[in-house]
């Protein structure tokens, strides 16, 4: 069980040159979204890269990013090519012979032309290097994993105590079944006998009307659907598979029962409960977004 948020970080130094990988990630309603931002001279390993998150996440904004810095520490000398850089002057000195041109090259023109200078930090730049890169991200997954999963476990025990007082409350509607059906009878009763009308208890009228109101405000079914879903939901919170899109789904059917309810209520404290399952139910749902 994670979160969709997170955030994990590693580096090293290699070759005089510090290698350090960040990832984070957000929500998303879509699968899994990934941004990698690479130093131009490691593009080559995007895919890399990639193919190893994807391992990883299926749902959420993933953002990594690797960073290449010189570490001071182990700072190395420029090294000068001077085979190359003679060859270079002896060539141009050739050619403005040739052509008679009087001008003199600069050393810093030679000094910039490929393969005079050696930068002795960015050696290593090989697979080797590239390898070292990817143990990098590797121990940067690992802490974002644990990141997920920390605020993971910390989402389902809240989800879990949400999900006890949806119970709670569906239980205080159930217990109102009877008492809204006695309180019916009681009332119509009570009208006839205003209108001057006398119709004894078992009249087969009175009977009908009963029965047709008892199953037009009947809620067993919606509560039983509710109890399965809710039951379904706590199993679901119990598993380390990726959850969220199950939960979102469960979480429709959960209201498409609750609103049903509401439409049967011909009672203030129905009323009043299915008030308080949907506030507690977008309450769910705004945390159910957080998880893979």
């Amino acid at each position: 069980m994670k979160s969709m948020t997170g955030f994990g970080s590693a580096e090293a130094n290699v070759n005089g040159r510090k290698i350090k990988v960040e990832i984070t990630s957000i929500n998303s309603r879509k699968g899994a979204d990934l941004a990698i931002n690479l130093p131009r001279e490691l593009a080559a390993l995007e895919s890399s890269v990639r193919e190893h998150i994807q391992k990883h996440v299926s749902r959420g904004r993933v953002t990594v990013s690797v960073f290449l810095k010189a570490n001071e520490a182990g700072e190395r000398k420029l090294r000068i090519n001077r085979k190359k850089l003679r060859a270079y002057d002896r060539e141009l000195k050739s050619i403005a012979s040739e052509i008679g041109h009087a001008g003199c090259v600069s050393l810093e023109y030679l000094l910039n032309l490929p393969g005079v200078l050696d930068d002795e930090k960015h050696e290593g730049q090989d697979e080797k290097f590239n390898a070292k890169v990817l143990q990098v991200l590797e121990k940067a997954v690992d802490g974002f994993q644990k990141s997920r999963m920390r605020e993971g476990h910390f989402l389902c025990r809240e989800l879990a105590g949400q999900m006890t007082r949806l119970d709670a409350s569906v239980a205080r509607v159930e217990a109102r079944r009877e008492d809204i059906l006695l309180r019916y009878r009681q009332n119509l009763q009570k009208r006839l006998e205003e209108s001057g009308l006398q119709v004894a208890l078992d009249d087969e009228r009175l009977l009908k009307e009963i029965v047709i109101f008892s199953d037009r405000c009947d809620t067993t079914e919606e509560l039983t659907r509710l109890r399965a879903h809710f039951a379904e939901a706590r199993r679901l919170l119990k598993t380390p598979e990726a959850i969220g899109r199950n939960l979102d789904f469960l979480l429709q059917e959960i209201s498409r029962e609750v609103n049903t309810i509401g439409s049967k209520a011909n009672d203030l404290e129905v009323s009043r409960r299915v008030v308080e399952l949907k506030t507690e139910l977008e309450k769910i749902r705004e945390q159910v977004q957080n998880l893979e």
